[in-house]
């Protein structure tokens, strides 16, 4: 569903139409464009939230945003691509998911060899839709 300046400004507390337009030109929040102006679906809602609670709660400046909203934007992608390096290890054999298990262990060091009366924990199993 998409949604006009208008309604986005109902539905979101705390934001004008000039906030949303200053947020739109920045680049943070990125509309379709429609035929009568941008139209907005329910994940740019969501930024836009997101948006208003960093400014308005956390009483962040536009230049902070300007720094935050990358740095979000990347471990939000980066989680993305785990969660699918994690699905595709999980549809190996196990002989080969053991390998890997090792490999990963000889570059990090493994936990056991810190305690040896602890046992190291296996990599996360990762069902499609869960987070990393």
């Amino acid at each position: 569903m998409s949604i006009d300046e208008q309604t986005v400004v109902s539905r979101v507390d705390r934001v004008s139409i000039n906030e949303l337009r200053i947020w739109v030109r920045a680049g943070w929040v990125r509309p379709a464009h429609g035929e009568t102006g941008p139209l907005f679906d329910e994940i740019d809602i969501a930024r836009i939230r997101l948006l208003s609670e960093m400014k308005e709660d956390m009483r962040l400046s536009n230049k902070a945003l300007a720094v935050i909203l990358p740095l979000l934007d990347r471990l939000h992608q980066t989680r993305r691509e785990l969660r699918v390096l994690a699905e595709a290890f999980q549809e190996q054999p196990e002989d080969v998911r053991k390998m890997v298990t090792s490999c990963v262990y000889d570059k990090i060091g493994n936990p056991k060899d810190a305690n040896a009366d602890q046992q190291a924990p296996a990599l996360p199993k990762v069902k499609s839709g869960d987070e990393v």
